[in-house]
């Protein structure tokens, strides 16, 4: 047997008709107590559409008349109940998460999912620019030391009486070590940035111009994979592109 619909589906629309097409969807959420993403799969399915606004879909009358005299609807006012907390998407996240991360959640409850990746890919190809810079190994005699722990003997004093260090431990980092630790990072940071961009290709529209910048991106990533360029000191060098590929910014 089919599943009724839901009333809630056409008062979606209808706020949304009355608004003409400007209001927030999850402002219509709060109103109505139900998911952002019903009303977004549900402008979706109904083929919600800019160029109908002002204009009722067909049989909508229909529709409300029978609504009238309907039991389920009786005394319902519309609308979410009384500290109702769908505004933060789910009663569990207003109860235990910081207000730092609500606020949060509220700027980018409404993203583009395809812009979310693509800052996600601007993020990490900046950290792997940067890595160059951290993680650099100078040449094959380019150590670290670093002490890990200390042992305080009570039964040794200086001459003030305060107990002295008996033993130290260290940690030694070698060049090759170093080396291999920072190309192991780089490949798995490679691998997800080359994820990244493979997703935003596939949902990105063909006529986003962001395509164009991924060109530029993936010869670098290509670069660093399989070519080294050296000079008389053994220096590693990565051409830093970051600021060409943010001008412009933005879904054109």
């Amino acid at each position: 047997m089919p599943r009724a619909r839901n009333p809630k589906r056409d008062e979606a629309y209808k706020l949304w008709l009355e608004s003409d097409g400007k209001i927030v969807l999850s402002t219509i959420a709060e109103q109505l107590g139900v998911s952002s993403s019903s009303i977004r799969k549900w402008k979706s399915q109904d083929k919600w559409q800019v160029e109908n606004v002002g204009s009722a879909p067909i049989n909508e009358t229909e529709r409300y008349d029978s609504m009238k005299d309907n039991e389920n609807a009786k005394n319902n006012h519309g609308g979410a109940p009384p500290d109702n907390k769908n505004a933060v998407s789910h009663g569990l996240f207003a109860k235990w998460l910081p207000d730092d991360t609500k606020d949060l959640m509220s700027e980018i409850y409404d993203s583009n999912p395809i812009d979310i990746i693509w800052n996600n890919i601007m993020i990490q190809y900046a950290a792997i620019i940067r890595s160059q810079k951290i993680m650099y190994v100078r040449d094959e005699f380019d150590e670290t030391s670093s002490q890990t722990s200390a042992e305080i003997s009570t039964t040794f004093a200086d001459k003030e009486g305060n107990p002295i260090q008996t033993k130290a431990t260290r940690e030694f980092q070698y060049a090759w070590d170093k080396q291999a630790s920072f190309l192991s990072a780089q490949s798995r940071a490679m691998g997800t940035l080359s994820n990244l961009i493979k997703q935003f290709v596939t949902l990105a529209d063909e006529s986003d111009k962001r395509r164009l910048k991924l060109e530029l991106m993936q010869s670098q990533i290509t670069k660093l994979k399989t070519e080294t360029k050296v000079d008389t000191n053994e220096h590693t060098f990565i051409v830093d592109d970051i600021d060409a590929i943010e001008e412009g910014d933005g879904n054109e």
